[in-house]
């Protein structure tokens, strides 16, 4: 009787997660968790401060709404790579592959919805309920925004990491010695 040495289990998986990222969707999964962070520089999704910019978060600053973004999407990664296990049953292989599209779809549904929300709130949200600056009442607008804002990214990331773990998986050396 052998007794495997104390954390080797956790060297075996840090090993297989890592050589997962280095397959091209590993690749894309891992640049994903900081699409929220790249966002903040480069501004393609509008999350400006109140009085910055046409922004209109007051009480949610960007660089928070941007770190919970990332936090999110990085619990999705490690979640995603914890159900490894699922992606060797190639009887649910295509059901897997339904599902990362779905989560790209209900990702750019998020993306919409949060851009459709972001321009109504901009219009009319303030003025003519009569909230000003630091009014708690704009959580009411902020929070589904930033509910939006995490989930294009977490089921984008998702969806890559979905296809990603079939690709790795999927094939016969990956497949036979990743646990």
């Amino acid at each position: 009787m052998t007794l495997a040495k104390p954390g080797s289990g956790y060297l075996e998986e840090l090993r297989d997660f890592l050589a997962f990222l280095k397959n091209l969707w590993g690749v894309l999964a891992g640049i994903s968790v900081f699409f929220p962070l790249s966002n903040l520089l480069l501004g393609t999704i509008p999350l400006g401060a109140y009085g910055k910019d046409d922004g209109i978060f007051d009480l949610l600053r960007p660089e928070l709404i941007s770190a919970v973004a990332t936090v999110v999407t990085l619990f999705v990664v490690l979640a995603t790579f914890a159900g490894r296990r699922r992606f060797r049953d190639a009887r649910k292989r295509s059901a897997l592959v339904r599902a990362a599209w779905l989560s790209f779809g209900v990702g750019l549904l998020a993306l919409a919805a949060y851009l459709v929300l972001h321009q109504i709130y901009r219009e009319y949200a303030w003025e003519p309920w009569g909230w000003g600056s630091g009014d708690p009442r704009k959580l009411l607008a902020e929070v589904p925004l930033l509910v939006a804002y995490v989930a294009f990214f977490a089921l984008l990331t998702r969806a890559f990491m979905l296809l990603g773990m079939l690709e790795f998986f999927g094939r016969g050396k990956a497949a036979g010695r990743a646990g």
